[in-house]
């Protein structure tokens, strides 16, 4: 489907509002949202951005009763955050889907359909009928828009063909917006520049429909998070990092002693484990045989959240790729963490010393998709899910490294991580879908194939 006039008209809005929403004008309205976190079984958070300040609130209810409707405590969207406010609600049932309205400064704003969200069941290893959707690599160019045969970022219906599908959760894999350099410059307007191009894409009119579908989860990599291939030496990284909480509702960002976005997320029997590849990486190119890409606390982190886990799935989402290799000795073959050779190997060997069952990994970055997988003797081998680009220009010349035949995708897509079946005989289904809808693969791996024997 083009881009047509429809869609252009909806981009203009989404422009219109953001400059009112830069001044200051009329009472204030939404510009961007709502979007649901991931909820646990009593508790949820809800991001949103408006276009002036206010006092925002929600009512909600388990859907089908709104005669017993409750009202959030009221929480201040400004100009010191972006007029970006997080609204938690407590107190929810578990395996409860709940439906939501925004009221701005006690004025409900009108969505069509009120959003939804589904808590998680009481029991945390609980088995759930589960649909994941994921992506990365999302460009949304600067007004006016001009679509050319090689524009960087197009295919926007993507966004409601993923909210079709209806999912209980979009995995955000790294790269959700991009900074442009001049984002960066001058030193004492970087942040505000660096927190207008967060505004300009999260208000973009085409993504509304999905950020107000299900729950929401992100990881970052480079260009959400600095320049280019930017690594622990970007000089704003601090920044970036504030940004990049005050614009999603994760559960968690690292540790009190250790700066970044990774964090568990409990969904069941399934459990993501989102890492952060940005704020702690040594360069890719380092001749130091001991350069790190996620850095020793949050190396420790992940070992002692794996050996903890009980789920059945455990999903490991990074930005750069896990399990690639070289494409030949004389190509780096881009970044990932076969740049750290030292440091992937001493994890793969823990991983299967310590018996880690369940391990499924998932990335994006490279502007294509396929699966990638590695045999492991003795254990059960490791697969990987690389998902690229949701709208950015597509690889010109991909070069997959132990490639799963079949699963190359050379255009623009989304994939869709399905979970099902009863305890003991649960099943991932992985699928890839171009901006169409149109399903190009699709591969089950049982549970049982992700335990070692």
């Amino acid at each position: 489907m083009p881009f047509g006039d429809r869609a252009l008209r909806r981009l203009t809005l989404s422009w219109l509002l953001l400059a009112l929403h830069a001044g200051g004008a009329g009472a204030a309205d939404l510009a961007g949202g709502p979007m649901a976190g991931p909820a646990t079984a009593t508790r949820v958070g809800v991001w949103l951005m408006t276009d002036a300040p206010a006092q925002v609130q929600l009512e909600y209810w388990p859907q089908g009763q709104p005669d017993t409707v409750r009202r959030s405590a009221p929480v201040a969207a400004g100009p010191e955050r972006g007029h970006t406010a997080r609204v938690d609600l407590d107190g929810l049932q578990a395996a409860t889907r709940y439906a939501y309205r925004v009221l701005l400064d006690g004025n409900p704003v009108e969505l069509g359909e009120p959003p939804a969200f589904t808590t998680a069941p009481a029991d945390p290893a609980a088995p759930r009928e589960l649909l994941i959707a994921t992506g990365s690599c999302n460009y949304v160019p600067d007004p006016p828009y001009v679509l050319t045969p090689n524009a960087f970022g197009a295919g926007f219906e993507i966004f409601d063909t993923v909210a079709a599908r209806r999912p209980d959760l979009m995995l955000w894999l790294g790269d959700s917006i991009y900074y442009r350099d001049d984002d960066f410059t001058p030193a004492d307007q970087a942040a505000a520049r660096m927190d207008r191009r967060w505004a300009a894409t999260r208000g973009f009119a085409p993504m509304q429909r999905l950020l107000r579908t299900g729950q929401h989860v992100a990881i970052w990599d480079d260009h959400d998070y600095g320049p280019d291939n930017s690594n622990r030496d970007f000089a704003l990284k601090a920044t970036a990092l504030a940004l990049f909480r005050d614009y999603w509702a994760n559960p968690g960002y690292g540790l009190p002693d250790a700066p970044g976005i990774f964090a568990r997320v409990p969904l069941g029997d399934v459990e993501l484990f989102l890492l952060d590849d940005r704020y702690h990486r040594d360069d890719d190119a380092g001749a130091d045989p001991g350069r790190t890409m996620l850095g020793a606390q949050q190396l420790e982190w992940l070992k002692g959240a794996l050996r903890r886990s009980q789920a059945t799935f455990k999903l490991v989402a990074n930005g750069s790729r896990m399990l690639s290799d070289r494409p030949s000795p004389d190509a780096r073959g881009g970044e990932g963490w076969h740049n750290f050779p030292r440091e992937r190997q001493a994890f793969l060997d823990w991983l299967a010393a310590k018996r880690i069952d369940g391990v499924f990994f998932v990335s994006g970055d490279i502007h294509y998709t396929h699966l990638t997988e590695r045999e492991r003797p003795g254990t059960y081998p490791l697969t990987e899910l690389t998902c690229s680009p949701l709208t950015s220009r597509v690889h010109p010349r991909p070069f997959p490294v132990r490639e799963v035949p079949g699963t190359l995708v050379t255009q623009r897509n989304f994939c869709t991580l399905e979970f099902a079946g009863p305890a003991g005989a649960r099943l991932l289904r992985i699928a890839a879908w171009n901006a169409a809808g149109t399903r190009l693969w699709e591969k089950e791996i049982p549970a049982a194939r992700l335990r070692t024997p």
